[in-house]
Protein backbone atom coordinates (compact mmCIF):
# COMPACT_ATOMS: atom_id res chain seq x y z
CA UNK A 1 0.00 0.00 0.00
CA UNK A 2 2.78 2.25 1.09
CA UNK A 3 4.35 1.36 -2.00
CA UNK A 4 1.17 2.54 -4.47
CA UNK A 5 1.07 5.51 -2.47
CA UNK A 6 4.72 6.58 -3.28
CA UNK A 7 3.77 5.73 -7.42
CA UNK A 8 1.04 8.03 -7.03
CA UNK A 9 3.12 10.70 -4.93
CA UNK A 10 3.89 12.94 -8.44
CA UNK A 11 0.48 13.02 -9.77
CA UNK A 12 -0.90 13.69 -6.06
CA UNK A 13 1.44 16.70 -5.66
CA UNK A 14 0.93 17.83 -9.62
CA UNK A 15 -3.12 17.72 -8.52
CA UNK A 16 -2.40 19.65 -5.28
CA UNK A 17 -0.17 22.11 -6.86
CA UNK A 18 -2.68 22.82 -9.60
CA UNK A 19 -5.46 24.43 -6.85
CA UNK A 20 -3.06 25.32 -4.21
CA UNK A 21 0.83 26.73 -6.24
CA UNK A 22 3.52 26.18 -4.22
CA UNK A 23 1.82 25.30 -0.96
CA UNK A 24 0.66 21.81 -2.06
CA UNK A 25 2.96 19.53 0.26
CA UNK A 26 0.26 19.63 3.19
CA UNK A 27 -2.68 18.84 0.93
CA UNK A 28 -0.60 15.94 -0.10
CA UNK A 29 0.59 15.10 3.05
CA UNK A 30 -3.48 15.26 4.83
CA UNK A 31 -4.66 13.44 1.68
CA UNK A 32 -2.27 10.38 2.33
CA UNK A 33 -2.84 10.56 5.79
CA UNK A 34 -6.38 10.01 4.63
CA UNK A 35 -5.47 7.15 2.00
CA UNK A 36 -3.39 5.20 5.04
CA UNK A 37 -5.97 5.43 7.35
CA UNK A 38 -8.93 4.21 4.96
CA UNK A 39 -6.80 1.83 3.28
CA UNK A 40 -9.69 -0.71 3.01
CA UNK A 41 -11.73 1.50 1.02
CA UNK A 42 -9.50 2.98 -1.02
CA UNK A 43 -8.01 -0.41 -2.08
CA UNK A 44 -11.27 -1.91 -2.93
CA UNK A 45 -12.45 1.03 -4.86
CA UNK A 46 -12.38 0.24 -8.66
CA UNK A 47 -10.11 2.74 -9.31
CA UNK A 48 -7.60 3.64 -6.50
CA UNK A 49 -5.66 6.57 -8.09
CA UNK A 50 -9.01 8.30 -9.33
CA UNK A 51 -9.93 7.80 -5.59
CA UNK A 52 -6.43 9.25 -4.55
CA UNK A 53 -6.60 12.09 -6.60
CA UNK A 54 -9.87 13.29 -5.39
CA UNK A 55 -8.83 12.70 -1.90
CA UNK A 56 -5.74 14.93 -2.59
CA UNK A 57 -7.99 17.48 -4.75
CA UNK A 58 -10.50 18.25 -1.26
CA UNK A 59 -8.06 18.53 0.90
CA UNK A 60 -6.82 21.14 -1.42
CA UNK A 61 -10.13 23.11 -1.55
CA UNK A 62 -10.40 22.59 1.86
CA UNK A 63 -6.99 24.19 3.09
CA UNK A 64 -7.35 26.48 0.38
CA UNK A 65 -10.83 27.93 1.50
CA UNK A 66 -9.31 27.94 5.31
CA UNK A 67 -6.26 30.24 3.55
CA UNK A 68 -8.78 32.77 2.18
CA UNK A 69 -10.80 32.93 5.53
CA UNK A 70 -7.46 33.16 7.74
CA UNK A 71 -5.76 35.16 6.05
CA UNK A 72 -4.21 38.47 8.24
CA UNK A 73 -4.84 41.65 7.06
CA UNK A 74 -2.57 44.21 7.07
CA UNK A 75 -4.93 46.93 8.19
CA UNK A 76 -8.70 46.81 9.19
CA UNK A 77 -10.51 48.86 5.87
CA UNK A 78 -12.40 51.67 6.38
CA UNK A 79 -15.10 50.69 4.22
CA UNK A 80 -16.89 47.71 4.15
CA UNK A 81 -17.29 45.06 1.45
CA UNK A 82 -19.72 46.07 -1.03
CA UNK A 83 -21.61 42.72 -0.74
CA UNK A 84 -21.44 42.82 2.84
CA UNK A 85 -25.30 43.72 3.94
CA UNK A 86 -24.50 42.91 7.72
CA UNK A 87 -21.81 45.41 7.57
CA UNK A 88 -24.26 47.64 6.11
CA UNK A 89 -26.89 47.33 8.36
CA UNK A 90 -24.27 47.42 11.83
CA UNK A 91 -23.17 50.55 10.14
CA UNK A 92 -26.68 52.25 9.65
CA UNK A 93 -27.58 51.28 13.44
CA UNK A 94 -24.04 53.13 14.74
CA UNK A 95 -25.09 56.15 12.82
CA UNK A 96 -28.64 56.43 14.17
CA UNK A 97 -26.86 55.95 17.45
CA UNK A 98 -25.03 58.88 17.02
CA UNK A 99 -27.32 60.62 15.85
CA UNK A 100 -29.50 60.17 18.65
CA UNK A 101 -26.69 61.41 20.83
CA UNK A 102 -26.68 65.00 19.47
CA UNK A 103 -29.26 67.69 19.53
CA UNK A 104 -32.04 67.63 16.87
CA UNK A 105 -30.71 70.60 15.02
CA UNK A 106 -27.22 68.92 14.52
CA UNK A 107 -27.74 65.92 13.67
CA UNK A 108 -30.24 66.90 11.43
CA UNK A 109 -27.12 68.74 9.47
CA UNK A 110 -25.05 66.08 10.00
CA UNK A 111 -27.18 63.82 8.44
CA UNK A 112 -28.22 65.82 5.46
CA UNK A 113 -24.24 66.63 5.21
CA UNK A 114 -22.67 64.07 5.87
CA UNK A 115 -25.03 61.09 5.50
CA UNK A 116 -27.09 62.27 2.12
CA UNK A 117 -24.18 63.99 0.88
CA UNK A 118 -25.94 67.43 0.27
CA UNK A 119 -23.79 70.13 0.31
CA UNK A 120 -24.07 73.28 3.30
CA UNK A 121 -25.66 75.21 1.01
CA UNK A 122 -28.10 72.47 -0.07
CA UNK A 123 -28.73 71.62 3.48
CA UNK A 124 -29.63 75.41 4.45
CA UNK A 125 -32.26 75.46 1.74
CA UNK A 126 -33.71 71.94 2.77
CA UNK A 127 -33.61 73.28 6.51
CA UNK A 128 -34.69 76.78 5.87
CA UNK A 129 -31.79 78.40 7.31
CA UNK A 130 -28.81 80.16 6.55
CA UNK A 131 -25.63 78.01 5.60
CA UNK A 132 -23.70 79.17 8.60
CA UNK A 133 -26.23 78.24 11.01
CA UNK A 134 -25.94 74.47 9.16
CA UNK A 135 -21.93 74.92 9.18
CA UNK A 136 -21.76 75.20 12.92
CA UNK A 137 -24.47 72.90 14.17
CA UNK A 138 -22.45 69.92 11.60
CA UNK A 139 -19.17 71.51 13.58
CA UNK A 140 -20.64 71.17 17.09
CA UNK A 141 -22.39 67.95 16.19
CA UNK A 142 -19.65 66.13 14.98
CA UNK A 143 -17.19 67.67 17.65
CA UNK A 144 -19.63 65.87 20.08
CA UNK A 145 -20.49 62.32 18.34
CA UNK A 146 -15.98 62.47 17.89
CA UNK A 147 -16.60 62.34 22.05
CA UNK A 148 -18.42 59.56 21.94
CA UNK A 149 -16.25 57.27 19.73
CA UNK A 150 -13.62 58.25 21.50
CA UNK A 151 -11.78 59.88 18.70
CA UNK A 152 -9.39 63.02 19.33
CA UNK A 153 -10.94 66.33 18.56
CA UNK A 154 -9.03 67.39 14.31
CA UNK A 155 -7.52 69.93 14.52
Amino acid sequence: MEAFIRELLPLLRRQASRILGEDAEDAVQTACLKLLRSSKSWLSHPNPAAYAVRAVTTAAYDMSRRQTRDTPMSEVPDRAHPGDAMAHREARWEVSRLLSAVPRKQAAAIFLVDVQDYTIDGAAAVLGVHRGTVSRARTHGLRAMRGLVGLAEAG
